[in-house]
């Protein structure tokens, strides 16, 4: 079975590419920071362990307090954004429902045109001639 062709404009695939690849880097320098800590909490001195120890648990609190509620702006973000595709997908539904029944209601009418129109005018024409006759009845 034939690949079809990617959808992707170019410059979206660039981003994506430059994505991964800050990804990567982001994923080693974790890794390296992990085993600099490590070394370093291993060569601290004991006096000093205690005491850093309870800065940095404070430094990744605060750290936390602010990215608490930046992954939760960006999970609304996406929840808004999906109800808002479910809304347009509805929305387009109706509309093709609406312009449906527009047609139907628009053939119907050119029907009943079709029929009623000409009873329309036979009455007008023996309303004329029933005047006519009265008319000449009271002469």
């Amino acid at each position: 079975m034939a690949e079809e062709p990617s959808t992707a404009s170019p410059m979206a695939e660039l981003l994506q590419s430059l994505q991964h690849i800050a990804s990567l880097i982001s994923e080693a320098a974790a890794d390296e920071a992990k085993a600099a800590a490590t070394a370093g909490a291993q060569l601290t001195p004991d006096f000093l362990a205690g005491p850093l120890a309870e800065l940095a648990e404070r430094a990744a609190g605060m750290t936390e307090r602010i990215t608490g509620p930046l992954h939760k702006l960006l999970e609304e973000q996406q929840r808004l954004a999906d109800l808002m595709a479910d809304w347009s997908e509805q929305h387009r539904r109706m509309s093709e429902q609406i312009a449906a029944w527009a047609e139907e209601h628009r053939r119907m009418t050119e029907q009943m045109q079709r029929l009623v129109k000409p009873l329309l005018e036979q009455t007008e024409t023996m309303a004329k001639t029933s005047r006519v006759f009265v008319e000449e009845l009271r002469r």
